[in-house]
């Protein structure tokens, strides 16, 4: 396996990697947006709101905040070995807010018991109080995973394409043709000049060719894909950077993988029937 960094920023990544198939990279996408773990708020004490949204709507708003997590410092709390599920400062992240109208509550708002959990974006709004209103509540975070609900997915986009190449002949395109494309073809994919089609970066030709060739017959054009080769992309939340969160995601695929390995190993063909 093989991969070249193409773009990084500290929520995003975009990279190629070749020599996998498709079945890998497929669970490599499903474990990210599934299995890598995230703190996110799971208890809420409301001890005031009268504010025009339910308790529950406040509490549902609170559970999708994206929380700088460490996976390195924290437990789950199911079976916390320091406090066996009762939480913790190793389990257990605790915020209080309180805030009067007439004003905005945002996520900035929350304050954690550690500055450090301070939610990674602080604009995000979650309820508007007007003259008189009032929220003051106390909120739990703890870790888990996307399998037990979307709050817990530090991935917020994630996928991966083939690398398209494009052959093209010396055939004139109708004039129809031609200025259909001028009108309908991304900048810097393709161009059409003197009546000819003309490839300016192929990866985007490719996809805008692939979508219009049951619409228009391109004659001597030719598309194709490169085998075992894919552009993969991930972007988070903010609660994890996009590298740690493929760095947990590999660690736990390739886990799961030597599980299977070993499973496989144990497993023994069953002695066939002696026919008389």
């Amino acid at each position: 396996m093989k991969i070249a960094l193409r773009s990084s920023t500290p929520n995003r990544l975009e990279f190629v990697i070749e020599d996998v198939t498709t079945a890998f990279v497929n669970a490599l996408r499903r474990t990210l947006q599934a299995e890598v773990p995230k703190l996110a708020i799971e208890d809420v004490t409301i001890y005031d709101n009268t504010s025009a949204l339910f308790d529950e709507m406040v509490a549902h708003r609170l559970g999708l905040l994206p929380i700088p997590t460490d996976l390195a410092a924290f437990n789950a709390r199911e079976g916390c070995p320091s406090c066996g599920g009762e939480g913790c400062a190793s389990c257990t992240v605790l915020y209080t807010l309180s805030k009067e109208g007439p004003a905005m509550v945002t996520s900035g708002d929350l304050n954690p018991t550690d500055p450090k959990f301070r939610i990674a974006d602080e604009r995000i709004p979650i309820v508007k109080l007007l003259e008189g209103q009032r929220v003051m509540l106390e909120a739990a975070a703890v870790l888990g995973t996307g399998t037990r609900h979307a709050k817990w997915n530090p991935v917020t986009a994630c996928g991966y394409r083939e690398i398209g190449r494009v052959q093209i002949g010396n055939a004139s395109l109708p004039d129809a043709v031609a200025q259909h494309i001028r009108d309908t073809a991304p900048e810097g994919s393709v161009e059409v000049v003197d009546g000819r089609l003309k490839v300016v970066d192929e990866e985007k030709a490719y996809r805008y060719l692939r979508a219009i060739q049951d619409v228009h017959a391109l004659e001597g054009v030719k598309l194709s894909t490169e085998d075992n080769k894919f552009v993969f992309f991930l972007e988070t939340d903010g609660a994890l950077t996009a590298k740690d969160a493929l760095q947990r995601a590999i660690h736990i695929l390739m886990d799961k993988l030597k599980q299977v390995e070993n499973d496989a190993s144990d497993l023994k063909p069953k002695a066939s029937p002696v026919l008389n």
